[in-house]
């Protein structure tokens, strides 16, 4: 199996992972053909993800992971794997202008 073969699956593998999570926190997950990249919103009061049916899993992650880190996880389960992403895009700071 090539290297690529492998970081594709894996993204679909952690894709999983965090639509399963993103639905238990009460975030809604829209795919749909929008022929744009998508985003994080909030529609009264509901957290949503939006994203162009065609996106690679690694930008679905992104944005459903960029979901997540906004909801109050005090009360939330995540898998252990979910919350060490977490716990890695709030160790790196934010880059001046970006």
């Amino acid at each position: 199996m090539s290297a690529e073969s492998k970081g594709f699956r894996n993204h679909k593998e952690l894709f999983g992972l965090l639509y399963e999570t993103a639905v238990n926190a009460g975030i809604e997950i829209v795919e749909d053909r929008i022929n744009r990249k998508g985003g994080v919103c909030r529609l009264q009061e509901k957290l949503m993800v939006v994203y162009d049916a065609q996106a690679p899993f690694h930008e679905r992650n992104r944005l459903i992971l960029e979901a997540i880190s906004q909801v109050n996880r005090d009360y939330l389960y995540l898998p252990p794997r979910v919350r060490m992403l977490l716990e890695e895009d709030e160790a790196i700071p934010d880059l001046p202008g970006g």
